[in-house]
């Protein structure tokens, strides 16, 4: 019984990702574009959401509402003084960490989406802004 115990305890410590969550400043974030951020100097694409694009954008559209998504991001992380930010287990395609940004708990993709700044995104092939 304890063998089996301990060996159900061990595999479910191995199946459940590390997750490493912290309130950091503001200032300590630096915010590439819209999705992804610089923390400790580790790049992170922050998860759950996609933005527009400002490096190698496919149209002048794409670059404009990028900008504007970016800077919103910027300022909504700005204004918050502190952001919990959360470290997910894993890398994309990029070998980028990933990460989300909660600002006073309310995460920062889902914001962004709310203002029509940003799409809900999981994984695979993304839509084009053009």
């Amino acid at each position: 019984m304890f063998r089996t115990l301990l060996k159900a305890l061990c595999a479910l410590a191995i199946s459940v990702p590390a997750v490493h969550a912290e309130t950091v400043p503001s200032k300590s974030l630096y915010l590439i574009d819209g999705d992804t951020a610089k923390y400790n100097g580790q790049t992170y694409r922050l998860v759950g959401y996609d933005t527009p694009e400002t490096w190698m954008p496919k149209c002048d559209f794409e670059q404009a509402f990028g900008e504007m998504a970016t800077e919103r991001a910027r300022q909504l992380v700005r204004n918050a003084g502190a952001v919990n930010f959360t470290i997910l287990p894993g890398k994309d395609v990029y070998n980028r960490g990933l990460a989300r940004i909660a600002i006073k708990g309310n995460d920062l993709g889902d914001i962004l989406i709310s203002e029509g700044l940003a799409r809900r995104y999981v994984s695979g092939k993304r839509k084009a802004w053009c």
